[in-house]
């Protein structure tokens, strides 16, 4: 009889629920509860505040399921190849077992995608030494696209020795610059882990290389100071005209069919399943052997509900920021001679700071036409989206970043509505946008940090923000030229993600340098025996820690495996001597 507990309900709580039932080796003496803070909507039918879960939230207009929608958080995966050995094994797998794999398309994304930087309008095929785009760089970095200089940058710290999953991990662990790397500043044979990419992205193009490369790239958070053994080999991933796929369905189709499965195993099994909402995690810590643990109510976050409670095994499917409240909960809780608070032994506490937080801003407005493939468009963006989704329009204004859904929706509503991702930004970029969630007649009534938005779903954009993004569209579509905003109809819908509000505090992380992922990787999936505590079961999920950050592969793979390696259960993953689930050390 064992008690299996998720503090979690997002794509890592739901995959371990799932895969405990699918795996039959659960008795109906065992039970399954999943603690989530939020009031997703689960079974998707309007009961809850916004689709599930965690940092996937595939917003329809006007919340109506049968309307198009627009991804305001995660919203593709890579297919797996299983000739190649590459893409996102148990994400593909797990949406054939789940019946999604007739709603799989194509996420269509261009290799010559409209740029606009610096004031200036180009087609990023157009990039060439005689129409260079506008950074002064030192070398001709700026006579080819932004992706080349950050591909040469990156080659350069690997030499070729990171060329798949396994040589991958064996590089963020013991790789060093090569024998031929030329630098003032970092020397060959230099741990590349202890490296920040930022700091050799300078060394290697100076300033006007480095701003070339966050800009026109898209992303600012690829060119942060990161981990440079991992940002080597990371980068490519997110180069335009990648191949990618979603659900016609939406992505967050994945989770509530993943759930509606859930119910009919447990129920089919006799296994006690109990999904908690509106409750999170306050404090947890081993008292002389045991799990304990408080919760408390999403209307009292911060005081515990109720005596403490047990389990057997607990799996906190929480991203770090979270993680790191109930450490800091745990902390104050009266000292007790049998009491171990893990979360803060100095091992455990170094390994979770091993990430950056990373925030990420997306705004979604939606049409009554596709006013972007319109004839008076300076420059026409050839979009073709009856294939779906196409990507990425790229500037270095706020907007950063636009995707353009169409009319992708589900059902027959009639009159048709078109969905556009006016607004995919990151880092600093997302405080632009953080400004204007506010009217100007607003003033702060209560603490930010209590802001919880990401739980509540997309939010209403003030008349500020949506004539701010106007303007901004007005000049990356038709040219810096443009004053008025009157060029870009009014929009039917318009509503905003803000993933760095509590509790996630970011919308992806990445590796922080001076650290040995492979090693952090594997012990940060069991805090307690990280700490000493030789038989504790509890695990930490989800895509923070993993080999694939940013994506539900991460969250998948850590929970597996977990599941694998300490529960003993067979896996579903194949292929495991080249596509390990984590790193091996």
């Amino acid at each position: 009889m064992s008690q299996y507990t998720i503090f979690g309900g997002g794509p890592a709580g739901l995959y371990a629920a799932w895969r405990l039932l699918n795996s039959e080796t659960l008795s109906p003496s065992d039970s399954i509860e999943i603690i989530e803070w939020g009031n997703y909507d689960y079974q998707n039918n309007g009961t809850g505040d916004r689709l599930p879960a965690g940092r996937i939230c595939s917003h329809h207009y006007q919340n109506n399921v049968e309307q198009s929608y627009i991804e305001i958080g995660g919203m593709r995966y890579i297919e797996w190849d299983d000739t190649t050995k590459t893409g996102h094994q148990l994400v593909t797998t797990t949406i054939k077992a789940l019946g999604l794999d007739q709603n799989s398309i194509d996420f269509n994304t261009t290799d010559n995608p409209l740029l606009f930087l610096r004031g200036e309008m180009m087609y990023q095929e157009s990039i060439s030494a005689e129409t260079p785009a506008p950074y002064n760089t030192v070398g001709n970095e700026n006579e080819a696209a932004a992706d080349v200089l950050i591909g040469n940058v990156s080659n350069a710290i690997t030499s070729d020795n990171a060329t798949d999953r396994v040589s991958q991990c064996q590089f963020y662990a013991t790789g060093e610059l090569p024998p031929e790397f030329q630098s003032e500043v970092y020397h060959p044979g230099t741990l590349a882990s202890n490296i920040g990419y930022w700091n050799i992205m300078y060394d290697q193009v100076l300033n006007e290389g480095y701003q070339y490369a966050a800009d026109g790239g898209g992303y600012t958070s690829n060119v942060i100071n990161w981990n440079a053994a991992d940002a080597a080999v990371y980068n490519g991933e997110f180069a335009p005209g990648g191949t990618f796929k979603t659900l016609s369905s939406g992505f967050s189709s994945i989770f509530t069919t993943m759930y509606s499965k859930i119910v009919e195993m447990a129920n089919a099994q006799g296994v006690p399943f109990t999904m908690t909402k509106n409750t999170r995690l306050h404090s947890i810590w081993d008292e002389a052997g045991t799990t304990q643990y408080h919760t408390a109510t999403s209307n009292s976050p911060n005081t515990p509900s109720g005596a403490a409670k047990s389990t057997d095994y607990a799996f906190i499917a929480m991203p770090p920021h979270a993680i790191e409240a109930v450490a800091d909960a745990t902390r104050y809780l009266p000292q007790e001679a049998n009491r171990t608070n893990f979360l803060n032994e100095n091992r455990v506490a170094t390994y979770l700071e091993s990430v950056i937080h990373q925030p990420s801003y997306k705004v979604a407005m939606f049409f009554d036409r596709e006013w972007w493939k319109e004839d008076d468009l300076p420059m026409p963006l050839n979009v073709d989206t009856a294939t779906n989704t196409f990507g990425p329009t790229i500037t270095d204004l706020p907007l950063r970043q636009i995707y353009y859904f169409g009319d992708n929706s589900p059902g027959n509503v009639g009159t048709p509505v078109y969905g556009m991702l006016a607004s995919y930004d990151d880092m600093r970029y997302t405080q632009f946008w953080q400004e204007l969630e506010l009217s100007v007649s607003e003033q702060h009534d209560t603490p930010p940090s209590d802001n919880l938005q990401p739980l509540k779903g997309g939010s209403p954009a003030t008349p500020a923000m949506i004539e701010m993004l106007k303007i901004q569209l007005a000049r990356v579509h038709y040219g810096n030229d443009v004053t008025t905003s009157e060029l870009i109809p009014e929009p039917l819908e318009t509503v905003f993600m803000n993933w760095g509000h509590n509790p996630f505090g970011a919308g992806y992380h990445a590796w922080a340098s001076h650290y040995n992922i492979c090693d952090v990787m594997q012990g940060i999936r069991a805090p307690g025996r990280l700490a000493g505590l030789n038989s504790s079961n509890v695990f930490i999920i989800g895509s923070a820690f993993s080999n694939d950050q940013a994506w539900i592969e991460g969250a998948f793979c850590t929970t597996e495996s977990v599941l694998k390696d300490y529960l003993g259960l067979p896996t579903i993953a194949a292929d495991l001597d080249v596509y390990p689930l984590i790193c091996g050390c």
